[in-house]
């Protein structure tokens, strides 16, 4: 087995390595989404072309993708596999290897059994996982810089995993700062800022908590405010995935936000279609488990 590049502390600097989960047939047009917190039906051919497109991409530009073994480890309806494609929840990467999530939403409680055996199967070390009354879902962490992690806790990372976050980084002399994560139109952090350089942040300024971009502009980031608009609220504009400084990947059909991204002095490495990925409601973002960065 090739060695995969693990380990991070950054949201910007090279991509390495990811984790992905390209969904199977039990996904296919689920009559009741709403029941599995879709937005829509899913159609599993169109949506396998879509992650297709994701693994070619990242390859193009030279980023392992590791993918989850779903083989099932226990006998059940397998309900938790028809939102595991959204990899970036199961998990949160540091320099010395991974955080596993302990998920707030019930449904997805089982997910992280098979992000924690593909982990290890690869040699990913697995530093702590989230116990107890701890809940915690990877898109709520975010590098700040080499030394500091804002974890947003409210509407899926309580307080009790946030103290464990900090313990953990604590051993690698990293600090941690909790944010609130309260606002309705996004369920982490992750939906409303995106890092994307040492001193360039992207935020959707109109539904954050008024805390976060005091905080931003204290550790002296240029903040581009992301309007709500159309693309933002539908399409997942903003659910981006930074693969070097400055230099993205987005959804396509975007122009407003891309002008936007442009006008920033940001670089589009590739648009992608992710409209099947977006009726299960999430992004670009949301599927992409961070392994390793530069």
């Amino acid at each position: 087995m090739a060695m995969i590049n693990f380990g991070s502390n950054s949201e910007y600097s090279k991509l390495k390595s990811v984790l992905l989960y390209k969904p199977g047939k039990e996904i296919n047009n689920y009559s009741k989404p709403a029941l599995i917190d879709h937005l829509r039906p899913i159609d599993h051919a169109a949506i396998g072309a879509e992650f297709d497109n994701i693994i070619t991409t990242f390859e193009h530009f030279g980023i392992d993708a590791i993918q989850i073994d779903a083989t099932p480890t226990m006998s059940d309806d397998r309900m938790y596999l028809y939102n595991m494609m959204y990899c970036r929840d199961l998990l949160f990467m540091t320099p010395e290897g991974v955080i596993i999530s302990n998920m707030a939403n019930s449904l997805r409680k089982e997910e992280i059994l098979y992000a924690e055996r593909t982990l290890i199967k690869n040699n990913i070390p697995i530093l702590h996982k989230i116990s107890g009354k701890g809940r915690f879902e990877g898109a709520d962490a975010l590098w700040v810089n080499k030394s500091l992690v804002v974890v947003g806790v409210g509407n899926r990372t309580n307080y009790e995993a946030y103290e464990q976050i900090k313990l953990t980084l604590s051993k690698m002399n990293v600090d941690c700062v909790q944010l609130p994560s309260y606002q309705t139109k996004t369920q982490h952090i992750l939906g409303t800022v995106q890092f994307v350089d040492h001193d360039l942040v992207l935020l959707r300024h109109e539904i954050t908590d008024k805390k976060v971009s005091k905080f931003l502009e204290k550790q002296h980031f240029t903040v581009v405010n992301v309007p709500e608009n159309i693309e933002v609220r539908t399409k997942q504009a903003l659910n981006i995935v930074t693969i070097s400084p400055r230099n993205i990947i987005m959804t396509n059909d975007c122009p407003e936000t891309k002008e936007l991204f442009i006008k920033a002095g940001l670089t589009i490495a590739a648009e992608l279609e992710l409209t099947q990925l977006i009726n299960g409601a999430g992004g670009l973002a949301c599927a992409v488990g961070i392994i390793g960065r530069e």
